[in-house]
């Protein structure tokens, strides 16, 4: 066991060393933007949110709606929704209506709609047109603006193709395989120390680098093992489209083509669905918050009910108005995305490996876990060459040995 440690050690310290370091570059400059609160336009905030509620053609929240107010709760919603249509039947005659919605915008309620491949939007009080500034704007696309990008671009070896994302998945083999055996053989010494009446579960000797190595790996042997395993199903989740691209050619009409990942699957929606689709929305929700925005909408033949709720995370549910269920990412119907996980499934397991699964102490154990998994890298590969330079002396300079 201890010579598996050596070999998988020898073998992959670089690619581990990376895969590590960048990734505690992405995690370090995400706690950042949390801990000091950074304002939902900061660059890193955007990043760490992109893609969090589905597809950029499946997503309604924006920037501006973590930081905006909930829309009054005298405001009559259904009348709204009414109003918001009728303004943009006015202003393009003859054009279908593919999505109508009722948000604030500098504390006021507006009504946007989508006529044809126009988007509009209006002050509800006066009817005014407002500025296209005044429309919520994109999900960020992938991009270097932002230090945690940068990192990300980086960890996903995205320079060298998507294929190369499986590298990852390699590096948590490695890193597990370090962790389970570092385990064991640190076992078999616990045993051979408590055979003397030692019973300390650590202990001092050995050296600086022997004795931090051994206690930092203790301590850390759960979080780390955690970063590998779930790095490496994210490594999968992410390379299985590659590869299927790869065997057969990305599938017509679906996965990142310009019908599944980005392009409208929206249908025209009927005036006379409009009052029905409002009310079955706000059955579904209830009174679970208050609400930021509005949303009616067809989208892979769905008539569906979009909110965006009051409540601390600024939570996107979209409800089927037909049946009032609410709707995940991944439904019968949805274009493929080309993750084994499907589309929810993915962000769950980046949530998973992010930490943040189980809010910021998850964000910090995995934090703490990159920067000890960092120690035990470079403080194995210290006795490594201290042990080869002793070996050495006496001839054997085999670099693995058991």
């Amino acid at each position: 066991m201890l010579r598996w440690h050596r070999l998988t050690a020898f073998a992959s310290f670089l690619l581990v060393v990376y895969v590590i370091a960048t990734g505690f570059g992405i995690q370090f400059w995400d706690l950042q933007a949390l801990v000091r609160n950074a304002p939902p336009t900061d660059p890193n905030m955007l990043m760490m949110r992109q893609h969090i509620y589905g597809t950029p053609n499946y997503a309604v929240v924006s920037a501006p709606d973590y930081v905006a107010p909930a829309l009054p709760n005298s405001l009559d919603l259904v009348a709204a929704i009414r109003r918001t249509a009728q303004l943009g039947h006015a202003a393009a005659p003859g054009a279908e209506l593919r999505l109508v919605e009722v948000r604030g915008v500098d504390g006021h309620p507006a009504g946007r709609v989508k006529m044809g491949d126009r988007q509009l939007i209006f002050d509800l009080a006066s009817g005014t047109p407002l500025p296209a500034s005044a429309l919520p704007p994109p999900e960020p696309g992938r991009d270097m603006q932002s230090a945690r990008s940068d990192f990300k671009f980086f960890h996903r070896f995205n320079y060298l193709g998507q294929l190369a994302t499986g590298l990852d998945g390699l590096a948590g083999m490695a890193l597990a395989t370090l962790v389970v055996t570092g385990l064991w053989h640190y076992w078999k010494l616990l045993m051979a120390r408590r055979r003397l009446k030692r019973e300390a579960l650590f202990w001092k000797g050995g050296g600086t680098w022997r004795q931090l190595h051994r206690w930092i790996a203790l301590a850390s042997a759960l979080p780390v093992l955690w970063l590998a395993t779930t790095g490496f199903a994210l490594s999968v989740d992410n390379v299985t489209p590659a590869i299927r691209g790869l065997l057969s050619g990305p599938p017509p009409g679906g996965g990142r083509g310009p019908n599944g990942f980005d392009g409208d699957l929206g249908a025209p929606i009927r005036d006379a669905q409009l009052v029905p689709m409002t009310q079955a929305t706000l059955r579904a929700f209830g009174s679970k918050a208050g609400i930021k925005v509005l949303q009616l909408r067809y989208f892979a033949g769905y008539a569906q009910g979009v909110v965006i709720a009051a409540d601390p995370s600024t939570t996107q549910h979209v409800y089927n108005t037909a049946t009032g269920a609410e709707m995940s990412m991944t439904e019968p119907g949805y274009p493929p995305v080309g993750f084994p996980s499907g589309w929810a499934g993915h962000q769950w397991l980046k949530q998973l490996h992010r930490g943040d699964a189980i809010g910021l102490t998850g964000r910090w154990l995995d934090f703490f876990g990159a920067l000890g998994a960092l120690y035990l890298l470079v403080s194995g590969a210290v006795m490594y060459t201290e042990m080869w330079r002793r070996r050495a002396r006496s001839g054997r300079t085999q670099w693995v040995w058991k």
